[in-house]
């Protein structure tokens, strides 16, 4: 195979096929750490396909709908409170040495404690959309809605951390059981609640969705904290973590562009829920829903460039050609097939998916393609402390997504979000490919020497 940023062949993927380079990929932490993640984004793709069948199927469209909006708060408000976090632990964490424990502790009180600030002002603010959440209104229904943004929170950063410490394989394990016992939770709700309509559906379909994360958090954490983190600091005693001021700025940078990709990611859900009918806010939603499982193959890519580029920056250049070259290998085929597909995968929710998300699915599908692009250059960004870049790319994104959706929505309706979607991402990769393939070729400038020289590394000790 041509490599598309320098042009010459690549010796791993000449037309031997996936048995000849699959172990070899395996045996490299960046590949294997990303294969892992892809794996548990695939399987929860699959899974969270027949979970929001069953779901569309058995629960009227009104009730998904008001349980979707609640669901998009949830995330809008563990994303926004937790995500900026999520760069510095996979860019620092490789080199924390045996303060890695306080560290990630550290983390994660700062991302619940910004969660709890976040639900108050939200909930405080409930009066402004409409009557959208109006579920949540009481103390009862705050509290279990700021506990379980705060479960979010710290199963988005978990996640992250497994990859940081290069034990990403226990990500796809620890999501399974977290379907397996959510799929029990929906089974037991449809069951009792087969009949009914109204709130107690719409919890239904919330608490089904996030509420078994709790018990896996809990036990996950376990292993990581007991087992994972300790094994860490051995092997990386020599390191030291950079002082809190050096690890202050990049978290400023990177927390502030992280807002940014929020406001869009979950920002437009929340905007678009409060300005549609229930209905249509179930066909957004879900599609959206969809659609951000195939974006989640490039992040996960980004995150082990991140790591990667932590552990050995000298290898960045190499190892984000690899990385461009995999992301596009697995995510082409499955963008043409999400796109040609789409009115029949939707037609299983239901007749009025397919006739009202075919089009949005199809933008959400190609949109797919420019972010991989943009994820792997703030990957490699992240890798080289660039927070400033990083905040300049998040922003102009998020503007244009926004600004584009709510231009399209009142004349094109939910197809206008996707195509707002699809334009800012295109826009933004093609203005960010050039530094990229710098980057890719090695002429981006020098990163720091690489300092971490853990025993996997697939080649051994550097020199």
């Amino acid at each position: 195979m041509t490599d598309p940023m320098t042009g010459g062949v690549q010796p791993m993927d000449r037309p031997a096929g996936l048995r000849r380079w699959l172990p070899s990929d395996l045996n490299d932490p960046l590949l294997r750490s990303a294969y892992s993640l892809m794996l548990n984004a695939g399987a929860g793709a699959v899974i969270g396909l027949a979970y929001w069948t069953v779901t569309a199927r058995v629960f009227d469209e009104k009730d998904v709908g008001v349980g979707l909006a609640i669901l998009a708060a949830m995330r809008f408000l563990a994303a926004i409170t937790s995500f900026g976090f999520v760069g510095t632990l996979a860019r620092f964490i490789p080199e924390s040495g045996r303060r890695t424990g306080r560290f990630v502790g550290g983390v994660y009180l700062a991302g619940a404690g910004l969660a709890v600030a976040g639900c108050l002002i939200f909930l405080l603010t409930l009066a402004r959309w409409d009557g959208t959440y109006s579920l949540l209104s009481g103390w009862t229904a705050g509290v279990v809605f700021t506990v379980m943004v705060i479960v979010w929170s710290v199963s988005t950063l978990q996640d992250v951390v497994l990859t940081a410490l290069r034990k990403a394989p226990w990500v796809p394990v620890a999501n399974l059981v977290f379907w397996v016992v959510r799929f029990g939770v929906l089974a037991v709700c449809a069951f009792v609640l087969a009949r009914s309509t109204g709130a107690a559906v719409s919890w239904a379909v919330f608490l089904a969705w996030i509420g078994p994360g709790l018990v896996v958090a809990l036990c996950l954490n376990a292993i990581i904290f007991r087992r994972l983190i300790p094994e860490h600091a051995r092997l990386t005693a020599d390191s030291e973590l950079p002082s809190p001021r050096r690890v202050g700025r990049f978290l400023a940078g990177d927390y502030a562009g992280s807002i940014f990709t929020l406001l869009f990611n979950y920002g437009v859900p929340v905007l678009v829920a409060a300005q549609v009918s229930k209905e249509m806010n179930a066909y957004y939603g879900l599609t959206i829903t969809l659609g951000a499982m195939l974006e989640m193959l490039s992040y996960t890519m980004a995150s082990s460039l991140t790591v990667e580029g932590a552990f050995d920056a000298a290898r960045l250049a190499e190892n984000c050609r690899r990385a461009l070259r995999r992301t596009f290998l697995i995510l082409t085929p499955l963008v043409i097939a999400a796109a040609a597909l789409a009115p029949v995968g939707l037609l299983m929710f239901g007749d009025g998916y397919a006739q009202h998300a075919t089009d949005l699915m199809r933008l959400i599908a190609l949109a797919a393609l420019p972010r991989a692009v943009v994820e792997l250059y703030l990957g490699a960004l992240r890798a080289l402390r660039r927070a400033g870049m990083i905040v300049f790319v998040q922003f102009a994104m998020a503007a244009m997504a926004i600004g584009g959706s709510q231009l399209l929505l009142p004349s094109h309706g939910i197809t206008g979000v996707g195509m707002a979607i699809l334009g800012s991402q295109t826009v933004t990769a093609l203005a960010v490919l050039p530094s990229l393939r710098r980057i890719a070729t090695g002429r981006s400038g020098s990163p720091e020497p690489a300092r971490l020289h853990p025993p996997d590394h697939p080649d051994g000790v550097e020199a």
